[in-house]
């Protein structure tokens, strides 16, 4: 026999083949290998001679790693002098990076499978955990090896691995549902319901309690006597909210069960202005108010907000007002202000939108208040959530919540310093267009402001029953019906890109027309009309119609309009310079806490492993276990701040901006390298 060559993968195997050169011929057999798990060994067991050592193969276990499984075999230490022997305990698992799938770990885990796992469902959110499980088959397969994979043991086995490493970062003191550049000070939070996050009753599951309950998505148990409590202290309005011509399912004080083969029938979730998740809860009766207003209760006492947004602002502030009369606890919520989101105040009437509009409100900036960035990622989400039981559920989401976060977080600063300079080139824009037009209508910065009041006051006035004798009143009716039907036109190929929406459009532009058309009979029927309105198909005709009781043909309400909206986007883009500056402050100093916190904790822990007294009740090896989490985590820190620093710092001198990183903060400054990851947790 000259040689035999074994290949890399054949070394993995149970069963291989070799292959032997005999007489100039190459002969194959098979045979048995015994293939041992790769795993950290003890330097000696016992105070013999390590020559003395032998290393056999003990129980079979089975491997799962990103190629597939494996049967290999625990290694066995002993010794041939004492007899003593050595057998891998759970712990030495852990140094060695694998992961028990049950109690005597017949079933390990590699954690980079779980990494890779978590990866894919963060990027891919709609990947089952079968097509996983079932892509790790086929890997076995493809490389000569058989063996079925236990889907519910790997789900479990990796939730509890997310569930220790989240106890370990709540031991750093890190916060994945907060802000960096929204803390403490918070300009706006955004409140929406997702109703394609329902999950089917029928998908019933083991009664056991979720990983994760109460730390994203709040306990359904404290949701409900919330809910309970404020429907027995005051008197609900039924039915549907509508402004304008539009319908809001979501503008409701009650609802029933909509659907019976659905547990969970959607996810009520809040933002802030990065599109960061703060907060969720569970919906079983539709969208109500009082979902919005626990989200809003909750982060109350958790950041100093100044704005609430939600999509049916004009029907949920009412709401508030009545609820905090009989809840003393709640006064302090009606000091937020109130912001109608940007995009669906499209859908509200045009006085609504000027009164309660996000772009019309002062000290709010550009912000946007809207969820529907978040909630595309959770829809995805959605495509398998909907068969789990509610305890799994509640942990993906969270899960997927907590990676959505991670990545908001890690492009954070370059977010706000492009924002930033977006905004300073726009501000130069708009001065440009507010300075056209009052060289073209020959007004002054005075009479412009007296517009902008006039289309305040016009919104405020306007009743919203079209059906009076009052000809001013129907004045600013038929001037606002006018408007809003001009503006949905305009709209109509600019904003959207769907036939869907173009058809609610639609609908809403006949339904608008039908009222300026009734209007303008009755305010043609008047006595006292000396000169009658032109029909609904010549006023849509002319751009900027001549009204009977305007005195000059320049000062018509939609030219006061034009003027309005782009004041009020000016004044929002000045707003949004400090706003951002502010933001990026708030991250430098966020980050400069963190890592001073995480280098106090170190030092601390430090000395304790010096004087070997663990007040925390861990034992040792846990403690040091900490101690390089905590040294571990600092370095991730000091890295971002690094990153964040020269970021800022070139924003700022090109943005001609005020100070937000201070020249003597160094995140390497009288910090300790020495983070050894041979005693992670």
């Amino acid at each position: 026999m000259d040689s035999i060559n074994l290949s890399h993968h054949q070394l993995l195997c149970r069963t291989s083949v070799a292959k032997m050169s005999y007489m100039n011929k190459f002969i194959y057999f098979f045979f048995h290998l015994v293939c041992l798990l790769p795993i950290t060994r003890p330097d000696k067991i016992c105070d013999c001679d390590p020559q003395n050592l032998a290393v056999v193969a003990g129980r079979s276990v089975v491997l799962i790693c990103i190629n597939g499984c494996y049967d290999v075999f625990l290694p066995v230490m002993n010794c041939r002098a004492c007899l003593a022997s050595w057998t891998p305990e759970v712990v030495d698992l852990l140094f060695s990076g694998y992961w028990p799938g049950t109690v005597e770990f017949q079933t390990i885990y590699k954690v980079d499978l779980f990494t890779s796992f978590e990866d894919l469902k963060i990027t891919a959110p709609g990947l089952s955990r079968q097509a996983f499980v079932k892509m790790l088959q086929q890997r076995s397969q493809q490389f000569g090896r058989s063996g079925n994979i236990c889907g519910n043991v790997f789900q479990k086995a990796f939730l509890e691995w997310t569930y220790c490493r989240h106890k370990r970062e709540k031991l750093c003191g890190i916060d994945h549902f907060s802000c960096p550049a929204c803390t403490p000070d918070t300009v706006a939070v955004s409140a929406d319901g997702n109703r394609k996050l329902y999950r089917f009753s029928k998908t019933k599951g083991t009664e056991e309690q979720p990983f994760f309950d109460g730390v994203f998505l709040a306990n359904d148990k404290d949701v409900a006597t919330f809910v309970d409590c404020v429907r027995e202290k005051t008197i609900p309005v039924h039915g549907k909210g509508i402004c304008g011509t539009s319908t809001w399912a979501a503008a409701r004080e009650t609802s029933k069960k909509t659907n019976t083969k659905c547990d969970e029938e959607g996810l009520e979730v809040a933002v802030c202005r990065h599109s960061i998740l703060l907060r969720g809860l569970n919906m079983f009766r539709g969208e109500i108010f009082a979902y919005p207003l626990f989200l809003q209760k909750e982060l109350a006492t958790k950041t100093n907000c100044k704005f609430f947004c939600t999509d049916i602002m004009c029907r949920y502030w009412p709401y508030l007002q009545k609820v905090a009369q009989s809840f003393p606890e709640m006064q302090n919520l009606t000091q937020m202000k109130p912001f109608l989101s940007v995009m669906h105040a499209k859908g509200h009437s045009t006085k609504c939108e000027v009164q309660w509009g996000g772009k019309n409100q002062t000290g709010a900036g550009t912000t946007i208040g809207e969820v529907e960035q978040v909630n595309s990622f959770l829809s995805r989400v959605a495509l398998t959530t909907k068969y789990m039981s509610k305890a799994a559920r509640v942990d993906m989401i969270t899960l997927h919540a907590r990676g959505w976060n991670e990545r908001k977080k890690r492009n954070l600063h370059k977010y706000l310093s492009t924002r930033y300079l977006k905004t300073i080139q726009k501000t130069k824009e708009v001065n440009k267009d507010i300075a056209a037009i009052k060289k073209c209508t020959q007004r002054s910065d005075e009479e412009l402001q007296q517009w902008v009041t006039d289309v305040r006051q016009w919104a405020v006035d306007t009743p919203d029953d079209f059906r009076t004798d009052d000809p001013v009143a129907l004045q600013h009716l038929i001037e606002g019906l006018f408007l809003g039907i001009q503006q949905k036109k305009r709209d109509l190929y600019r904003v959207t890109d769907r036939n869907k929406q173009r058809h609610k459009i639609r609908r809403r532009i006949r339904e608008d027309k039908k009222k300026l058309f009734n209007a303008i009979s009755q305010y043609n029927d008047l006595p006292t009309t000396t000169e009658s309105v032109d029909s609904v198909e010549d006023l849509l005709a002319a751009e900027s119609p001549i009204w009977p009781w305007d005195s000059e043909p320049d000062t018509s309400l939609g030219m006061k309009k034009k003027v309005f909206d782009k004041v009020m986007q000016l004044e929002r883009l000045i707003e949004e310079e400090a706003i951002l500056l502010e933001e990026m402050k708030q991250h430098w100093t966020h980050l400069t806490r963190t890592c001073r916190a995480l280098k106090d904790q170190a030092n601390v822990l430090a000395d304790d492993l010096a004087t070997q007294s663990y007040p925390s009740g861990l034992s040792g090896q846990a403690y040091h276990g900490l101690h390089s989490a905590v040294l571990q985590k600092c370095e991730e820190i000091k890295t971002d701040m690094v990153a964040v620093k020269e970021t800022y710092s070139q924003i700022v001198v090109n943005g001609n901006g005020g100070s937000v990183v201070e020249d003597d903060e160094d995140p390497y400054e009288n910090v300790s390298t020495d983070a050894s990851t041979d005693d992670e947790l």
